[in-house]
């Protein structure tokens, strides 16, 4: 009997693997950040992401800034606007938001390749990572990225 329901649920999670019916979580991808001299993040998108494409342009569809354990603090959707937010790879993108020290945050975007007609598929990439800037009582300021902010509090 054993056997029988091992060789079954082998045999449905390879039918499952192979017609493709099967949970996917969508890819999310981990953008670049770093300090400026203003002790504000810049957060970008890796160099990487214009591998044969040296001069590519990324359209943000949207943004959004969430502290620890409260709703969005703060939300842009550019998608409907007229004028549409354009953006380089290691560019800063724009925030009309003002990190604080101290504070656990995770950020997310969505882009596009600008001038893809594939929008809403393919070429549309969710880019989320958490940090904290921490500010020590000695005033040195560092950056804290994914799990190493989380374990600092």
């Amino acid at each position: 009997m054993k056997q029988r329901l091992s060789l079954w649920l082998l045999i449905n999670f390879q039918l499952l693997a192979i017609t493709g019916c099967y949970f996917h979580r969508p890819m999310v991808y981990k953008p670049d950040i770093v300090l400026k001299k203003d002790g504000q993040p810049c957060i970008s998108i890796p160099m990487s992401e214009t591998r044969f494409h040296g001069n590519r342009q990324f359209e943000i569809i949207m943004i959004e800034v969430v502290h620890e354990g409260i709703r969005p603090n703060w939300v842009k959707y550019y998608y409907n606007l007229p004028q549409k937010y354009y953006i380089q790879a290691q560019a800063c993108l724009h925030f009309d938001y003002y990190f604080q020290n101290n504070v656990f945050y995770t950020i997310d975007f969505v882009s596009t390749v600008n001038g893809s007609k594939k929008v809403r598929n393919q070429e549309q990439k969710t880019w989320a990572r958490e940090f904290r800037i921490k500010k020590d009582t000695d005033g040195t300021v560092k950056l804290l990225l994914d799990l190493d902010a989380r374990e600092d509090k």
